[in-house]
């Protein structure tokens, strides 16, 4: 009988990212079927307004179902009961809950198939899919954009000692939830990290990308030294009006990386990688899984 896995999606393009490569992971290594349910995770975000992001085009050996009922019936479940358990047996199939953890699981990591896997969670850490990294990323990374105005910029960022700077305040949740997303990285952090990279990175220049101009104005603001360096501010506002894709192709060209604990921002610092040899990440530990941010580069 051929074993298959079913992923919930949800989120935007970075925990879409995480969470198909941890279900990629487990499915090479079970040679198991990967279905992703491309709505349920959806339909129900009056908040954000997320849909399925992931390139369809580059996915290797997946099946897409629109909604997948199980999937509906232990969203319900999980509000009525808030049973913080990882494995369930669920109508005789196996169903993974990883929402609740904030460390990497080997015990997710190794579950062996026997018939069906759902898996439901965010899966926020390189731990879930190093096995198969290379075959997976070869899936995941950004196609080239014919943007002119993203092209222009590139031929600028590969040409210098480039920084990209990724800011995100969590503009678009409500204050009393942003703990779920790890709270808010300080402009503190951002301080500390820029001084860090213009001690370790010559003539660098900053390519700082936001979803507001503003929240880049008020770390001009903080951080007097950015004003000394070459500066390129990467927003819709300023022209760069793409698809999450572009900013994530464009970001992963940036030799040096700065982030705040956005996993959007992770990617495109992640992809970056593997371009370069030699490069400077600093990222916060802000995030949720404390797992999430690569030991390498945390600020010291």
């Amino acid at each position: 009988m051929e074993k298959k896995i079913y992923l919930y999606l949800c989120g935007g393009l970075g925990n879409q990212l995480f969470q198909y490569a941890a279900a990629k992971n487990i499915a090479l290594k079970n040679n198991a079927k990967l279905i992703l349910d491309t709505s349920t995770g959806f339909i129900s975000d009056f908040r954000d307004f997320w849909n399925f992001s992931l390139n369809k085009n580059k996915l290797k050996n997946v099946k897409y179902k629109k909604i997948i009922f199980i999937f509906v019936l232990f969203k319900l479940f999980r509000k009525i009961f808030s049973k913080k358990k990882i494995f369930f047996q669920f109508f005789s199939n196996n169903l993974i809950d990883e929402m609740y953890l904030s460390n990497f699981s080997k015990k997710i990591n190794n579950f062996n198939i026997k018939k069906n896997l759902y898996l439901f969670g965010y899966f926020q850490s390189e731990k879930y899919f190093n096995e198969n990294r290379n075959r997976i990323i070869a899936e995941l990374l950004p196609s080239n954009v014919n943007n002119s105005v993203f092209l222009n910029i590139k031929n600028k960022i590969v040409k210098t000692n480039s920084v990209s700077i990724g800011v995100r305040l969590f503009e678009t949740v409500p204050r009393i939830i942003n703990y779920k997303m790890g709270g808010i990285t300080s402009l503190n952090f951002y301080e500390k990290a820029i001084r860090k990279i213009i001690k370790h990175v010559k003539k660098p220049q900053f390519f700082i990308f936001s979803t507001k101009t503003e929240y880049i104005e008020k770390l001009f603001c903080r951080v007097k030294e950015l004003k000394k360096y070459p500066s390129y501010i990467i927003t819709k506002e300023e022209g760069y009006d793409g698809t999450a894709y572009d900013n994530l192709w464009l970001m992963s060209f940036c030799k040096n990386h700065i982030i705040s604990n956005s996993t959007f921002y992770w990617w495109g610092a992640y992809f970056s990688k593997f371009r370069y040899k030699k490069q400077k990440i600093i990222c916060s530990e802000n995030f949720p899984n404390k797992d999430t941010c690569l030991n390498e580069w945390k600020l010291e």
